[in-house]
């Protein structure tokens, strides 16, 4: 009886610990998307060196500030918001909402995993808007029609690279 009671502390006091460190949250993905968020934190210097060889981006996007929604596999979603500046370099990328977005982009934890993984990233994610599994759109007229132009500027370069 004594040997059972001294197992259920140390398992008791393991759990909080592990809790208490956040290593069973990142492991069963209720982490509020921490885990994931951290991961995506170093892309952000990644396309800021590569933003200018990115076709009609700098050309059609800048002064943005974009809420993004991630759909992760917990059933919960992750907001990120990102602000740019006129030559479409992210300023700002923090986890949670954003007043006043210009634009609204949508996808998935897996997309969002499987673009990190990816040997090329960037074809990743070129793949990922060619298939429908990120999706934006506009707010507002202007943003509306500068995102339809985007769009199509991006199908078109995709033909080309």
């Amino acid at each position: 009886m004594r040997k059972n009671r001294v197992t259920s502390v140390f398992v008791t006091a393991f759990l909080v610990t592990a809790v208490l460190a956040g290593f069973i949250p990142a492991a069963v993905g209720a982490d509020g998307g921490d885990a994931l968020f951290a991961a995506m934190q170093p892309y952000v210097d990644i396309y800021n060196a590569n933003v200018e060889n990115i076709p009609v981006i700098n050309s059609l996007i800048g002064a943005e500030r974009i809420r993004g929604e991630i759909a992760l596999n917990d059933g919960s979603s992750l907001v990120v918001s990102i602000v740019t500046d006129e030559d479409a370099k992210a300023i700002s990328f923090e986890k949670g909402e954003i007043s006043d977005p210009t634009i609204k982009a949508s996808t998935d934890e897996n997309t969002v995993r499987s673009i990190i993984t990816a040997a090329d990233p960037i074809a990743a994610f070129q793949d990922a808007l060619n298939s429908g599994a990120i999706h934006f759109e506009g707010v507002g007229m202007g943003s509306k029609v500068k995102v339809g132009l985007l769009k199509v500027g991006l199908k078109l370069a995709g033909f080309f690279t």
